[in-house]
C-alpha cells in the first residue's frame, strides 16, 4: 500500500514496480541497458512513466564525454512525455494520476539573483537531467512538480516529446525580442533551427531564411514552405544581399554551432541587429568586433529556456497551430531495445531529423 503522503487518486494509472529498465551512459563512450532501481521521491517531486523520449545533441555530447559538467554512471535524456504515476508532498493540485504530462527537464533553486529575475535556465545551481541527474531513457523518471504540466487528450504523444526543443525555440525568439514585419536569418537547418524559424514566423516575421549546407535539411525546411541557401555554394553573399536588400537582417539565429557560422552572423546582421547565438561550440570561434561596433549589434548568448517559456511551449503544443509542422520533424521512432541503434544513427549524418525512442 502507497505512503499516504504521495497522492494516488482515482485514476488508471497502474503503480511503479521497484525496479525498471533504464539506459545508462556507465563511462565515456559506453551506453548500457541494465536494470535499476526506480527513482524514490522526495516531496515535492512527482514520478513519470515515460512513453517517448527525443535523442537530442547534448546527450550525445555526454554520451562522448564532451559535457563538461556531467558525471557518470548517469541515465541520459530530457525530451520526454509520459504518464503521471505519483506526486509525493504538495504540488498535485490539478493534476490526477493518468494524466499524459511533460516537465521542464532541469532543476533550479528559485532563490538566488537569476532564479527571482525569471531567469531559472542560468541558475547558479542549475542540474539538468540526463546530465548532473538520471533522465528519461528510463521505464520511469522522477520530476520537479512545479515544473510539471499536464496536455489534453488530442496532442499527439510523439509531438509532445517535441516540448523541450519547442521550448528552446519559444526561449530563443522571445529573447530576441523579434517584431512583427521583421526579417530572420537562421544559421543551421537541425531540428533546433527549424523550430527556431517555425516559431519566428509564427511570431509575425515578415521573413526568414534558413542557410544550412544538407540537402536534406534544405528540404525539410524548404517543404514547411522557408527559403533555403546553401552556405557551401559560392553564392551565399550574393543570396543573402538580394533577400534582405542588402540591408541584412534584423535578427540573425546562430544555430549551427559551427566556426562558419558564428563568422558569419555579423556579416548579415542588420544595422542595429540582433545575433542569437544558440548553437554550443566546441572551442572559441572569432566574432569581427569592429562589425559589431560599426553596426551596433546586440549579441546574446541563450541558455536552454525559462520557465515562462517552457509553458509557452506547452501552450502552443494545445493550441495546435504549428503541431502539422511539428509532426514533419519527428522522422525515426526506434523501440527502447534498439537505443544504441538510435544513439548510432543519431550521429550518423543520415537523413533524419528528431529521433524518438518508444519506452
Amino acid at each position: 500500500m502507497p505512503s499516504e503522503s504521495v497522492m494516488m487518486r482515482q485514476t488508471s494509472a497502474r503503480p511503479a514496480p521497484e525496479t525498471m529498465r533504464a539506459a545508462v551512459i556507465t563511462e565515456k563512450n559506453s551506453l548500457q541497458s541494465r536494470i535499476v532501481g526506480v527513482p524514490v521521491l522526495k516531496p515535492g517531486e512527482a514520478l513519470i512513466r515515460v512513453e517517448y523520449c527525443g535523442i537530442c545533441g547534448s546527450d550525445i555530447h555526454v554520451l562522448h564525454g564532451q559535457h563538461p559538467t556531467a558525471r557518470f554512471p548517469v541515465v541520459p535524456g530530457h525530451e520526454f512525455v509520459g504518464e503521471l504515476v505519483a506526486v509525493k508532498g504538495g504540488g498535485g493540485d490539478g493534476f490526477t494520476l493518468g494524466d499524459t504530462v511533460v516537465a521542464q527537464p532541469f532543476f533550479s533553486c528559485g532563490n538566488c539573483q537569476p532564479c527571482a529575475k525569471g531567469r531559472d535556465n542560468v541558475c547558479r545551481q542549475l542540474r539538468f537531467m540526463g546530465a548532473h541527474t538520471d533522465g528519461a531513457f528510463a521505464q520511469y523518471v522522477k520530476v520537479a512538480t512545479r515544473k510539471m504540466y499536464a496536455l489534453p487528450a488530442h496532442v499527439d504523444h510523439r509531438l509532445a516529446a517535441l516540448v523541450e526543443p519547442i521550448a528552446v525555440a519559444v526561449h530563443d525568439v522571445r529573447r530576441s525580442g523579434l517584431q512583427v514585419g521583421e526579417t530572420a536569418l537562421v544559421i543551421g537547418g537541425g531540428a533546433i533551427g527549424l523550430l527556431v524559424a517555425l516559431v519566428a514566423r509564427r511570431a509575425g516575421a515578415g521573413m526568414v531564411i534558413i542557410s544550412e549546407p544538407n540537402e536534406y535539411r534544405r528540404r525539410v525546411a524548404e517543404e514547411l514552405g522557408f527559403r533555403t541557401v546553401d552556405p557551401t555554394d559560392g553564392s551565399l553573399d550574393e543570396a543573402l544581399d538580394e533577400a534582405s536588400g542588402d540591408l541584412g537582417f534584423d535578427v540573425v539565429f546562430e544555430a549551427s554551432g559551427s566556426r562558419a557560422g558564428v563568422a558569419a552572423t555579423t556579416r548579415y546582421a542588420k544595422i542595429t541587429g540582433k545575433i542569437m547565438i544558440i548553437g554550443m561550440t566546441r572551442e572559441p570561434y572569432p566574432v569581427d568586433l569592429s562589425a559589431v561596433f560599426a553596426k551596433e549589434l546586440i549579441v546574446e548568448g541563450v541558455r536552454i529556456h525559462a520557465q515562462y517559456n517552457f509553458i509557452g511551449a506547452v501552450e502552443l503544443l494545445k493550441e495546435g497551430s504549428l503541431n502539422a509542422e511539428f509532426a514533419k520533424l519527428v522522422t525515426n521512432v526506434f523501440p527502447f531495445d534498439q537505443i544504441g541503434e538510435a544513439f548510432t544513427f543519431a550521429q550518423s549524418g543520415g537523413d533524419s531529423m528528431k529521433i524518438l525512442v518508444r519506452l
